[in-house]
C-alpha cells in the first residue's frame, strides 16, 4: 500500500492537505482513494463482500513520480499534474485524469468530488445500470445528451433511452473493444453524474458525485470476462437461489382476498399452467401496516399458505420501508421510542406520505435499527407467516409522495449525523441485507432467503434479486428490457427480470404473448400488473393464446437444470449467468452493440420476437465458419458466420443451440418445479465440427446451504469419439440423496455416420430411466451403460455388482432415445 499526503486540493477553492491511498488486490485491481484525513468522508464498505485480500506492489521511483507494479499490471503515478497511467500486459488501457478534472470540494454546502477517466483502445462502453438504456452506452458531455445521472428514484412508466435514473445504481464501467477491455468502480453511494464520450480509439468518462470519499476501483481486464470477474471479486456473486425461485412467478397489484388468491392457484392448476410463487402486493396488510395482515380480506392466512403448500407453491409478501405514523401499531412505537427512524435536522422523526398516510422511515443504517428490523420476520413476530412465505422489498429508493423527486431530502439524517446525500443511493440495499439477515435468522441459517427488491446498488446480488420495476405495457419496454437485464448481468447482478406484460398500461394479445415468450428466457419470470389494469392471469385468454403462453412457460421449466447450474456456477465463478454476445465472443466486433439476443450461458443463443407483427427477425450468429448453431425446434443448423434470416410466427421464439454443447433439460411436464426433483433427464448432445460437446450439471437439495458444506453433485458432461462420459467435477463433494436420472438423449450431430455411444464413468447416484440404482460405495454396483446404436435402435444393459449384465429399463431396447443428425 502506498500513501501519499498532497498539499493542494485540485480545482478546489482552498489549498488543503488531502490522502492519496494507491493500493493492490487480488486480480491486480488497482484501488486509488483520495480523503481528507483531518474529516474523512463517508465510504461504502458495505458495497465489498468482506475484506479484500491485498495483492504485493513494487515500487520504482521515477522522474516525477513513482511507477507501481502487481503482477502483469502497471500504474504510473505522476506527481504535478496529478495523473495515474494504467498498463496492462505493456499496454496502456486506462488513464487517470487525463483531463485534469479531479475535484474535492470542501465547503459546508458543497462537498462534491470528480475524476476523470480515459479508456484507450476503447470503442464503446457498458455498465453504471439503472437506465432505460440498451448495453452500449450512448455518448453525452457539449453538444450530446445529459449526463447520465445514479439517483435512485421511483420513476414509474420511465421513458426510454433516457439518462435519468430508475431504481438503482451500479456505478461500475466498462470501456471495451473487441481488442481490449477496462473498467472502474466507483464506490459512492451519493448522486453521482457520469459524462462519455465515445472516440473512434478511446472512450472517455467523468464521474462526478454529490459528496462522498473519492474510491476507484481499477479493472485491468483485458477481456470483458476478466472485467466482470474481477468486479465481481470485489463485491461478490449471487448465492444460489432455491430452486422454485427460478420458475414461473405470478403477481398482481392485488389480490385483494384470501378467496381471489386461492382462486388463482385453482385456475393455474385447472388450465394446466405451471407456476411456483404467488405475490401479494400490499392489500394483504391492514391498513398498509407492513407485519400485519387485513383480516377481514384474508380470515385464515395459514390455511390459505397451506393450501398454496399443497399444490408445491411458495407465497411472496410485500415488506416496504415506510411506516404508518400510528398510535397502537407496534412497530411504529417501537421504532419512534427507540430513534430507529430517520431524523430531521431538527432530531425530529422525519415523516412525509406514502401508502398508508403519514409514514416514518426506518434508518437501516442504524445497526439497533437494523437489527429489530430483521428480528420482525421471526416467526413469533411475524404474525400468521409459515415457511413457505419469502419476500418482497418496494419502495426503497426510497419513495415519497407529493414531495421534490419523490424521495427524501438530502438534508436528513441516518446514524452518526450522517446526511442521506452521502447514502441515498444505498438506502434500499441497507433494507435488504436487514431483511437477508432477519429471514435466514427465521430459517435457522437453512434455507436460502429468497427476496426481490426494487432499489438497489453495489452488492445487492449478494442479498436480493432485482426487476426493472414499473414498465410500460409497450414495445419499446419489452425490448428495453433485454438491455437493462443484460447491463446488470455484467455489472454483477445477474437475477433480473421485467414485469412480463408490462406492469402499468393495457396490454395487447401480441405483446403480451411476446412478452412470455421472451419472459422466459431471462433469469427472474415474473408476471405482474397495476390495480387498474385489466386481469391478465394467462388462464383469461383464448385458448390459442394460452397454448402459446403455456408453451412459454414449459420452455421455462424444461430448462431448469440449466438454469440452477447456471447460477451455482455464477455464484463460484463469477459469470453472469445471461451473457452479451461480446462476452462469450470477445473479438467479433460486430457483437458489441447487440442486445436484443444474448446467451444463456454460454451454450444457447436467445433473439426473441420483440416487433409487433414481425413475420422474421435477423439473428446475429457468432463464432465463425468453425461454430454450428442448431434449431431443434425447426430441425435446421447454421454456421456463426453473421446474420441470418429467421421466419417466425405468433409460435416462434427464436433459440439456437451452440455446437459443441451437451445440455441437461427435464421435459416432463408438471404443475411446479417441486415435483420435478425425482424426474428423469433428457441430455442433448450438439455436436461441434469435431464431433465432439461438453457440459455441465449441478444437483442438490435445490433449498439449503448445504451445497457450502460440499454436499452436491456437479457432473461434467463430455461427448468424444461417439461416445458420453458423465464424471464428477469435485470428488470430494457428494449429495447422496441426488438423483441424476437419465431418461432420454439426444444427439444432433455434425454428420451422419455416428454408430455408438456409451455412457461411461457412471457413479451411484447415476441411472438410467425409471430406477436409480443405489449402492453402498461411490462408484460401486454399476461399472458401465453402454448405449449401442444399430440404425437407432438402442440396445441398453448395466452391468451390476455381481458382473451379470442386466437390464433396469421396461426392456432392452428403449425407442425413446433416438439420434437425429443430418446428413
Amino acid at each position: 500500500m502506498l500513501r501519499i499526503r498532497g498539499t493542494r486540493a485540485p480545482m478546489s477553492n482552498e489549498d488543503k492537505s488531502f490522502t492519496l491511498t494507491i493500493s493492490a488486490v487480488e486480480q491486480e485491481i488497482f484501488r486509488i482513494i483520495i480523503d481528507d484525513p483531518l474529516n474523512p468522508r463517508h465510504a461504502v464498505p458495505e458495497a465489498l463482500k468482506g475484506e479484500l485480500k491485498k495483492q504485493s506492489l513494487t515500487i520504482t521511483e521515477e522522474t516525477n513520480g513513482l511507477r507501481i507494479t502487481t503482477g502483469l499490471s502497471v500504474a504510473v503515478l505522476e506527481y504535478s499534474p496529478f495523473k495515474v497511467s494504467v498498463y496492462k500486459d505493456d499496454k496502456l488501457i486506462l488513464i487517470i485524469n487525463d483531463r485534469s478534472m479531479a475535484t474535492i470540494n470542501s465547503e459546508d454546502d458543497n462537498q462534491a468530488v470528480a475524476l476523470d477517466f480515459t479508456f484507450l483502445g476503447a470503442t464503446t462502453a457498458y455498465g453504471i445500470p439503472e437506465h432505460a438504456e440498451g448495453l452500449s452506452l450512448q455518448s453525452t458531455g457539449p453538444g450530446g445528451r445529459n449526463p447520465y445521472r445514479m439517483f435512485n428514484a421511483d420513476n414509474p412508466a420511465y421513458p426510454i433511452g433516457t439518462q435519468e435514473s430508475l431504481y438503482g445504481s451500479v456505478p461500475v464501467l466498462y470501456g471495451h473493444s473487441a481488442n481490449r477491455t477496462a473498467g472502474v468502480f466507483w464506490l459512492n453511494s451519493a448522486e453521482t453524474f457520469i459524462d462519455i464520450t465515445k472516440e473512434e480509439t478511446q472512450v472517455k468518462s467523468l464521474f462526478i458525485s454529490d459528496g462522498g470519499v473519492i474510491d476507484v476501483f481499477v479493472l485491468t481486464g483485458p477481456t470483458l470476462e476478466a472485467a466482470v470477474k474481477q468486479y465481481a471479486s470485489l463485491t461478490g456473486t449471487a448465492p444460489l437461489p432455491q430452486y422454485f425461485a427460478l420458475g414461473h412467478h405470478q403477481s398482481r397489484w392485488s389480490y385483494l382476498t384470501q378467496d381471489e388468491a386461492e382462486e388463482v392457484i385453482r385456475e393455474f392448476d385447472n388450465h394446466d399452467f405451471p407456476l411456483d410463487v404467488l405475490w401479494l402486493d400490499i392489500d394483504y396488510t391492514d391498513a398498509y401496516q407492513y407485519f400485519t395482515w387485513n383480516y377481514t380480506a384474508f380470515p385464515d392466512p395459514v390455511g390459505m399458505q397451506r393450501f398454496i403448500n399443497s399444490t408445491g407453491r411458495k407465497v411472496v409478501l410485500i415488506i416496504d420501508p415506510h411506516y404508518k405514523v400510528q398510535e397502537g401499531y407496534l412497530v411504529y412505537e417501537t421504532c419512534r421510542d427507540n430513534n430507529y427512524f430517520v431524523k430531521n435536522p431538527d432530531g425530529s422523526d422525519y415523516q412525509a406520505d406514502c401508502w398508508p398516510g403519514l409514514s416514518s422511515w426506518i434508518d437501516f443504517t442504524n445497526p439497533e435499527a437494523a437489527q429489530y428490523y430483521s428480528s420482525l420476520y421471526a416467526m413469533d413476530s411475524f404474525p400468521d407467516v409459515t415457511d413457505i412465505v419469502y419476500i418482497w422489498n418496494d419502495m426503497n429508493e426510497p419513495a415519497v409522495f407529493d414531495v421534490d423527486e419523490k424521495t427524501m431530502p438530502k438534508d436528513v439524517l441516518h446514524y452518526g449525523n450522517t446526511p442521506h446525500r452521502d447514502v441515498h443511493n444505498m438506502y434500499g440495499f441497507t433494507q435488504t441485507i436487514a431483511t437477508y439477515k432477519g429471514l435466514l435468522a427465521r430459517y435457522n441459517n437453512r434455507k436460502r432467503p429468497f427476496i426481490l427488491t426494487r432499489a438497489h446498488f453495489a452488492g445487492t446480488q449478494r442479498y436480493s434479486a432485482v426487476w426493472t420495476g414499473d414498465n410500460y405495457a409497450s414495445w419499446e419496454h419489452l425490448r428495453i428490457s433485454f438491455g437493462i437485464c443484460l447491463t446488470q448481468a455484467i455489472s454483477g447482478i445477474s437475477f433480473c427480470g421485467a414485469d412480463v406484460g408490462g406492469f402499468m398500461g393495457q396490454v395487447t394479445d401480441e405483446l403480451f404473448q411476446r412478452w412470455y415468450q421472451a419472459g422466459a428466457w431471462l433469469p427472474f419470470y415474473r408476471a405482474h400488473s397495476e390495480q387498474i389494469s385489466e386481469r391478465r392471469e394467462p388462464y383469461l385468454y383464448s385458448e390459442e393464446m394460452q397454448t402459446r403462453f403455456r408453451n412459454a412457460i414449459r420452455q421455462r421449466y424444461y430448462h431448469l437444470p440449466l438454469w440452477y447450474t447456471l447460477f451455482y456456477e455464477h455464484e463460484r465463478f463469477g459469470d453472469p449467468v445471461i451473457r452479451p454476445l461480446s462476452y462469450v465472443f470477445p473479438n467479433d466486433p460486430n457483437t458489441l452493440d447487440i442486445d436484443d439476443e444474448w446467451l444463456v450461458g454460454k451454450g444457447v443463443l436467445v433473439h426473441p420476437v420483440a416487433t409487433e407483427g414481425a413475420t422474421e427477425v435477423n439473428v446475429y450468429l457468432p463464432g465463425g465458419s468453425d461454430q454450428l448453431w442448431y434449431d431443434i425446434e425447426n430441425d435446421e443448423r447454421y454456421y456463426g458466420i453473421g446474420y441470418v434470416t429467421i421466419p417466425v410466427t405468433l409460435d416462434s421464439v427464436p433459440v439456437f443451440y451452440r455446437g459443441g454443447t451437451v445440455l441437461a433439460r427435464k421435459n416432463i411436464q408438471r404443475p411446479s418445479s417441486a415435483y420435478m426433483h425425482s424426474d428423469p433427464y433428457t441430455l442433448y448432445v450438439f455436436e461441434d465440427l469435431s464431433n465432439e460437446a461438453s457440459g455441465a450439471l449441478y444437483i442438490d437439495d435445490n433449498e439449503s446451504f448445504d451445497y457450502r458444506n460440499s454436499v452436491y453433485n456437479y457432473y461434467n458432461l463430455q461427448y468424444s469419439d461417439d461416445s458420453l462420459s458423465i464424471s464428477r467435477i469435485d470428488q470430494d463433494a457428494e449429495y447422496s440423496a441426488g438423483t441424476f436420472i437419465i431418461g432420454e438423449i439426444l444427439v444432433y450431430g455434425s454428420k451422419g455416420n455416428i454408430r455408438q455411444i456409451s455412457v461411461n464413468d457412471v457413479v451411484n447416484s447415476v441411472s438410467l430411466c425409471e430406477k436409480t440404482l443405489q449402492t453402498g460405495g461411490r462408484g460401486a454396483g454399476l461399472a458401465i451403460i453402454r448405449l449401442e446404436l444399430y440404425n437407432t435402435v438402442i440396445a441398453v444393459y448395466t452391468l451390476c455388482s455381481d458382473g451379470s449384465p442386466q437390464s433396469f429399463l421396461r426392456s432392452t431396447t428403449y425407442e425413446d432415445l433416438r439420434l437425429l443428425s443430418w446428413n
